[in-house]
Parts: structure tokens; C-alpha cells; sequence
């Protein structure tokens, strides 16, 4: 298949991208060249910005269209409306963010009623999962016909420039004690970008139309077994741990009324044949791959991810 992917360079659009060519699709990428330009030098790249620049896409037509970086619905009115048929089947990376907070606390299922969308031109991270139903509304009305809706939860795995995941392997690693961490009960899925591709690219090779949710496991580890399983994974010991609850500095966490949302159900996924590595492969490869990156010089933790160690401190110093 001809396969274009909008993005493709970073993380989520990474791992669709290397899923395709090894299934041995002719990949494009479109993007702004910023991002790692040099990845996948078997694809073909086109430059050009998704939200003033389009040009580099008229006369071409595509089996597929991946669109992994639309945050608000005009830039995906704005890329459907310039390629039309010519996109051909059209997936929507979205969000397990789309849901509202009265989902069943255990096993939703992508039936479940999902926000108020969103109509903003910017993207403004309160409203991050209004936006990406907004998104989807816009898809449903220009390919629906065409459509297949991916919602991850947390990505994980290499080349994740978040720092949300990589932080934990790298608290843990540090092996410094106490630490601080959120509620020991809190569940937490996450998938894989590498496999998040494969199945995205096992489903459009399909044609299906449809929406999954694709994270993992089911059911969701609770934090503290996510810490254990990291330490395991990198052989170290795990330092002591001091839940100290729910704080904005600590990636990945969600107070309670948030965890239903942590607990999705993956069986119309894992029926559609979804399947995942276990969270202890995908840690000790985030290690590797950080490790490696900073040793190069090439890795920054983006900014306000994860408390500096005297942060950490005053989090441990508000423990009841």
C-alpha cells in the first residue's frame, strides 16, 4: 500500500511508520523537517506545515492517510478537505482522553458517551480531550465512510520526547531514597508506541472502519506494581517509595475520580488481534534507549516534566 503518515518523525507517528515499512508499504511522510529529519531514509519526505502549507500533497493520492499530530478539528477539516478521496482511508490517532468521567469503573468500552467537543483554533491542554472529540466529529463527517479511529492511552516506550514514562525508569534507576510517588492503587495503562503501530497498520492494511482502544494491559497494573516491574526490568533495587498522592510534578498520575478512565476495556481490540509486550520490555528498552541518548548529548527532558530532586523533596515533606 501507498501509506501517508501527517508527522511520523517523533514517537506515536515513529512507530506507525517503522510498522509500515516492515510490512514493506511504500511510506510518505509529511512534516516540517524539524523532527529527526534523517529517520526512515527508505520513505519518501515531503516538508510542508499542516497549518499554513499543504502544497507538497496536491496530485498525489494515497492508499491510506495516518494522521498522528491533530490536536483541533480545523487541522483536520483543513487536511481532508485538500486531499479528499485522494487520502483514501483516513486514521485518526485520538485519545482514551475523548471519554467523559462517567465511565464504568471497570472495562468501558468505546461506546461509552464521550465529551463535549471542543471548537477552539488553538490547542489549550484543559481541554485536550473535548478538542480530540472534535477532531473525530470532523473526521466522521468528511471519511466516515473511511474511517478507522485509533484511542491510545499513555504511549511509552524509546524515543518518547514527553518525559511523562521515561521519568519513572529513570527516578527508579537513580536508586536515591525515599521516593515519592502517587497513590500505590492507582492503575495505569500505557501502550507501546512500536505496539500501537503495528496494530494501527494491521487495521488500515484492513481498510477497517471502526474505533479501538489500543493501551495495555488489561487489567491495569496498579502503580506500585508499574515501579516494581521497572525495577525488575532494569536490574536495580527499587527504592523505598512514599505515596504521597496525586500531584501535578509526578507524570502519570490522576487523582481517583480519574482512574475508571485508566481501566479501559481492550477486547474489541485484542478480538481485532492486538496484542502487546510485557511493560518489563518496554521499560528496560526506555532505559537503554535514554541512557544512550544522553550519554550522545541528544536528550533534554522536556521541561516541567518530573520534580527536580529538591521538588521531590517538599513533595515527600507534604506526606501525612
Amino acid at each position: 500500500m501507498r501509506i501517508l503518515v501527517i508527522g511520523g518523525s517523533s514517537f506515536v507517528g515513529r512507530g506507525i511508520v517503522q510498522a509500515a515499512i516492515d510490512e514493506g508499504h511504500d511510506v510518505t511522510l509529511f512534516n516540517r523537517g524539524k523532527t529527526d529529519p534523517g529517520a526512515f531514509p527508505e520513505a519518501e519526505h515531503l516538508t510542508g506545515d499542516r497549518n499554513s502549507d499543504l502544497s507538497a500533497l496536491d496530485g498525489r493520492e494515497w492508499d491510506a492517510t495516518v494522521d498522528v499530530c491533530a490536536y483541533v478539528p480545523a487541522q483536520v477539516r483543513s487536511l481532508l478537505a485538500r486531499l479528499g478521496d485522494r487520502s483514501g482511508h483516513y486514521t485518526f490517532v485520538s485519545t482514551i482522553s475523548v471519554y467523559g468521567q462517567d465511565v464504568p469503573d471497570q472495562g468501558f468500552t468505546e461506546d461509552a458517551p464521550l465529551l463535549e467537543p471542543a471548537w477552539d483554533d488553538e490547542l489549550v491542554m484543559e481541554k485536550y480531550g473535548e478538542l480530540k472529540v472534535a477532531c473525530e466529529q470532523v473526521a466522521q463527517e468528511l471519511a466516515g465512510d473511511r474511517l478507522l479511529v485509533i484511542r491510545p492511552g499513555y504511549v511509552l516506550g524509546p524515543h518518547d520526547p514527553t518525559h511523562r514514562f521515561t521519568y519513572w525508569v529513570e527516578r527508579v534507576a537513580d536508586a536515591r531514597s525515599p521516593m515519592a510517588g502517587p497513590d500505590a492503587d492507582q492503575p495505569l495503562q500505557g501502550v507501546d508506541a512500536r505496539d500501537l503501530g503495528a496494530f494501527t497498520v494491521s487495521q488500515l492494511s484492513k481498510q477497517v472502519v471502526d474505533a479501538f482502544h489500543v493501551t495495555a494491559p488489561e487489567p491495569a497494573p496498579t502503580f506500585a506494581e508499574v515501579l516494581q516491574t521497572i525495577a525488575g526490568a532494569i536490574d536495580v533495587q527499587l527504592p523505598e517509595v512514599r505515596w504521597v498522592g496525586a500531584k501535578e510534578q509526578l507524570p502519570l498520575t490522576a487523582p481517583p475520580s480519574w482512574w475508571p478512565k485508566m481501566r479501559a476495556s481492550l477486547a474489541k481490540a485484542r478480538e481485532a488481534g492486538f496484542t502487546w509486550r510485557p511493560l518489563a520490555d518496554t521499560a528496560r528498552d526506555t532505559y537503554e534507549w535514554v541512557t544512550a541518548e544522553r550519554a550522545a548529548g541528544r536528550y533534554t527532558p522536556r521541561p516541567g516534566v518530573g520534580p527536580t530532586p529538591e521538588q521531590e523533596q517538599e513533595l515527600l515533606a507534604t506526606r501525612s
